[in-house]
């Protein structure tokens, strides 16, 4: 059957429409890829800090809050203006002035990442030949009790071009340890 598949389709390519549709999917692939090339920020590559990205679901007004940190290494010879950055469609938000989680006898202050924060609204600068730190506060309605996200961030221009990541988010050690220690109570 797959080779019988196969002989059919050789036969297709040897002949002048088979040629002409080869040329034509050649042409789009590489169009594709050209116009990707062209949507991207020159010069930027962005990763994503592990350690300090994480979420935890807010008592106070039942959303998700998330803290995603991101390194950006600008190696061109002009400085990066990142004026967008969004999480799956959620724009950035101003965190919180503290965020306290509260278990059954105890509370957790949580404490922010130590570098610079992307102000919403605002421009955040990367200068050219440059490795520069940020974090992002992001909000979500969504209420989920999994370990673990994954979704896409997407970081933009003033020129709209842009650069996305996929990025993994874990739930905060300190809230896992409180919901562990409620459930033991429970039993």
């Amino acid at each position: 059957m797959l080779q019988q598949t196969l002989h059919l389709l050789f036969e297709f390519i040897k002949t002048p429409i088979g040629n002409w549709t080869v040329l034509g999917l050649t042409l789009v692939i590489i169009l594709a890829v050209l116009y990707d090339r062209n949507r991207q920020i020159p010069g930027l590559s962005v990763e994503q800090i592990i350690e300090d990205t994480w979420f935890v679901t807010r008592d106070d007004n039942r959303k998700l809050a998330i803290f995603i940190s991101l390194e950006f290494t600008n190696n061109d010879g002009g400085p990066a203006r990142l004026s967008t950055c969004r999480l799956s469609g959620y724009k950035p938000k101003s965190p919180p002035d503290q965020l306290v989680l509260e278990g059954f006898d105890k509370a957790v202050e949580l404490d922010f990442p130590t570098y610079d924060f992307f102000q919403p609204d605002e421009e955040f600068i990367v200068n050219p030949y440059t490795k520069q730190k940020m974090w992002v506060y992001f909000e979500s309605g969504m209420i989920t009790m999994t370990g673990m996200l994954r979704t896409q961030l997407v970081v933009k221009d003033e020129r709209n071009k842009r650069k996305a990541l996929q990025v993994t988010i874990p739930r905060n050690m300190a809230q896992v340890l409180i919901y562990r220690e409620d459930a033991y109570r429970q039993i």
